[in-house]
């Protein structure tokens, strides 16, 4: 069940439509138009805008999920191991660089 399931009729495109309304549909002078990186609509480029790069916080959050999800990646070669990381596993390690009364 989702979200739109669970609203009355319409409201869900509504809310939809609205979380995606941008405020000033002609860019002001000097302002660049960029495509959002979820949704792709074309928005303002604004540095004092707090969801940038994306044009709300709704694709804000949909993005952060898909990486949360591991839906997106970044693909690469796997991780190497440590050459170092077991040479503790059997060490005494308590009382290391502890002064002695030789």
């Amino acid at each position: 069940m989702s979200l739109k399931d669970l609203l009355p009729p319409g409201t869900f495109d509504e809310l939809e439509r609205k979380a995606h309304t941008v405020i000033n549909e002609t860019p002001s002078e000097g302002v660049m138009m960029v495509p959002c990186p979820q949704c792709g609509r074309m928005h303002e480029y604004r540095v004092s805008d707090p969801f940038r790069p994306f044009c709300s916080e709704r694709c804000r959050m949909l993005d952060l999920g898909a990486w949360a999800s591991d839906e997106r990646v970044i693909e690469g070669d796997p991780l190497e191991d440590d050459e170092d990381c077991g040479l503790t596993d059997n060490v005494d390690i308590e009382g290391r660089n502890v002064p002695t009364d030789d």
